[in-house]
């Protein structure tokens, strides 16, 4: 009775690892405007989710806690496609999240000159993220992404960003003064190059990069690899990041769990000193399981080996009937019916 109570709890949530809802409510629907406002939050959904995904609830907290009037969001329009839809699908998709990005940063703050920029992402849509910030392209799985320079943190839009927070980011790089979590001595399913994590860390003091151990998109190789831990970040960390973006915004320094330690909010998160040194076949018609989910059970063994492969042991089928166990309820394709791209 008890795990059935967690998981009805959990279904209640549009962010939650495998919700009945999308995070399309009307409630937080309403922030969602291209108008100027003091603070404007840019959301990369991750792989197969319909806008904005399972960001939307966060975003909607950010909002409240800066204040209803002077917040607002819009998506990073990409397509956010999986391997699913073929072998070079992921890679076009995440670079033309990164220009996308990068266009409509630009766009918005030449139209609203005094507004703060604030930078949200998840699975694909956190590597997309950080291309934005950094610079972004390189093999990734299967197919190539192409490159697409860093944004420039000096001058506008770059200088403007005033926080910035991945979870689960499928390229990202071990060891990094700003990521948050166990999986920080673990690389992504690719490491980003010396330039890209050069340029990234010019923004280290405004960016938080979430990785749970165990999640095979951000933390290939550690052991074992679990579908959860690239799908729980917003039942976990929720509360702690919407207190440090408002903290950021209103300038109080405000600190972020950190598995026993903790970063002030007028610094870089500091686990670990900085070096410069993946699916999923989802079944795309599945409400329950997005691409997100898919990609990292897909490489669950690589993730296991260290392999930055696409392969896994741990099939589609055999994930879905492992999910349709613990909630003990059927499965619809209704995601399809979402889809913007």
């Amino acid at each position: 009775m008890a795990l059935f109570g967690a998981v009805a709890f959990a279904q209640e949530r549009c962010d939650a690892p495998y919700p009945n809802v999308y995070c399309n409510t009307t409630e937080i629907l309403a922030y969602q405007s291209d108008d100027c406002k003091p603070y404007h939050v840019f959301i990369a959904r991750g792989s197969d989710e319909p806008y904005p995904g399972r960001l939307g609830n966060i975003t909607s907290e950010i909002c409240k806690q800066i204040g209803d009037n002077d917040c607002s969001f819009e998506n990073i329009e990409y397509p956010a496609k999986s391997t699913a839809w073929g072998k070079d699908e992921w890679c076009k998709s995440a670079g033309k999240g990164a220009a996308n990005g990068q266009a409509q940063l630009k766009a918005y703050a030449e139209k609203c000159s005094e507004s703060k920029l604030i930078l949200l992402g998840f699975s694909q849509g956190a590597a997309v993220t950080q291309d934005i910030m950094g610079g972004g392209g390189g093999q990734v799985f299967e197919c190539t992404q192409d490159t697409n320079p860093a944004l420039d943190w000096s001058t506008s839009p770059g200088s403007r960003v005033i926080a910035a927070v991945t979870f689960g980011a499928v390229v990202r790089s071990k060891d990094q003064n700003f990521t948050v979590g166990e999986g920080v001595k673990y690389d992504g399913q690719r490491a980003r190059t010396p330039e890209q994590l050069e340029a990234l860390q010019k923004y280290s003091s405004v960016l938080l990069d979430y990785c749970h151990y165990g999640d095979p998109m951000c933390a290939v190789g550690s052991e074992p690899a679990d579908v959860y831990a690239h799908l729980d970040y917003f039942l976990e960390h929720n509360q702690d990041v919407s207190k440090w973006i408002a903290g950021k915004a209103k300038g109080k320094a405000v600190s972020v769990s950190n598995q026993g330690q903790s970063a002030s909010a007028s610094t870089s998160v500091s686990p670990a000193k900085a070096t410069t040194g993946v699916v999923t076949p989802t079944s795309v018609g599945s409400a329950a399981a997005t691409g997100s989910a898919a990609e990292a059970s897909q490489t669950s063994s690589s993730s296991n080996s260290g392999s930055t492969g696409a392969g896994s042991a741990l099939s589609a089928g055999n994930y879905f009937a492992s999910i349709v166990m613990v909630l003990g309820t059927t499965l619809f394709p209704v995601a399809l019916l979402y889809r913007k791209d």
